[in-house]
C-alpha cells in the first residue's frame, strides 16, 4: 500500500495534521504529525507531503545507526524512536521532504531529538480517514496510480519549493 495525493483536492484543512499528530502522539499538534501540507501562495493551492513510500528508500540506506530506521513488510519505512540519534541523514536522503526533525526531550537515543515521518499507520492512515475531499487517498503500490505517485509528489514539491523561493519563502525548514 502506498499514499497518493492529489493536490488539486486539498481544502488546507489541515485536519490531516490534527489527526496524525493524535494518533501518534496523543495530542493535537500539527507541528508533530508525520504528514505537512504547504501552501503555493502564487496559486492559493496546497500540497500534502506525505512518504508514499518511494522504491529507492534512500532514508535506509543513509542512515547509519543500525536499526534506527526499518522496512515493514506493507513497504513502510519506520523509525524505531530508541535507536534514532536524530543526526539527520535520513532527513536529507529524502527528496520529498517527508521527513522531519522534532527537539523533543525524553525522545531519541540520546533523549534529545527524533525523526518523524509516516508510518501508513499500520494500513489505516488517519490521513485518509478524515480526508473529505479525497486528497489522500491509498492504492496498490503495483497500481499505476501507485507507481507514478512518488514521481508526481516530487515533481509538485520541486514545482512548490521553486515558488516559494520567487516570493522570498523557504519551502523547507532545515536542521540547525
Amino acid at each position: 500500500m502506498m499514499l497518493v495525493v492529489s493536490p488539486e483536492k486539498c481544502t488546507g484543512c489541515r485536519a490531516c495534521e490534527v489527526f496524525c499528530s493524535l494518533s501518534h502522539e496523543g495530542q493535537a499538534i500539527p507541528e508533530l504529525s508525520r504528514i505537512k501540507v504547504w501552501k503555493a501562495e502564487a496559486r492559493n493551492t496546497f500540497l500534502p507531503i506525505v512518504c508514499p513510500p518511494c522504491t529507492e528508500r534512500p532514508c535506509l540506506s543513509a542512515c547509519p545507526e543500525e536499526g534506527a530506521l526499518s522496512l515493514r513488510q506493507d513497504g513502510a519505512v519506520v523509525v524505531e524512536e530508541s535507536l534514532c540519534t536524530g543526526c539527520c541523514k535520513c532527513l536529507r536522503a529524502c527528496e520529498l521532504g517527508a521527513i522531519t526533525l522534532h527537539r523533543l526531550e525524553g525522545r531519541g537515543k540520546h533523549g534529545k531529538a527524533v525523526v518523524l515521518k509516516c508510518d501508513l499507520c499500520d494500513g489505516e492512515p488517519w490521513c485518509v480517514k478524515v480526508c473529505q475531499p479525497g486528497a489522500v487517498v491509498t492504492a496498490e503500490a503495483s497500481s499505476s496510480a501507485g507507481r507514478s505517485a512518488f514521481a508526481r509528489l516530487t515533481e509538485l514539491r520541486r514545482s512548490a519549493e521553486a515558488e516559494m523561493a520567487e516570493l522570498g519563502l523557504r519551502a523547507r525548514r532545515e536542521p540547525r
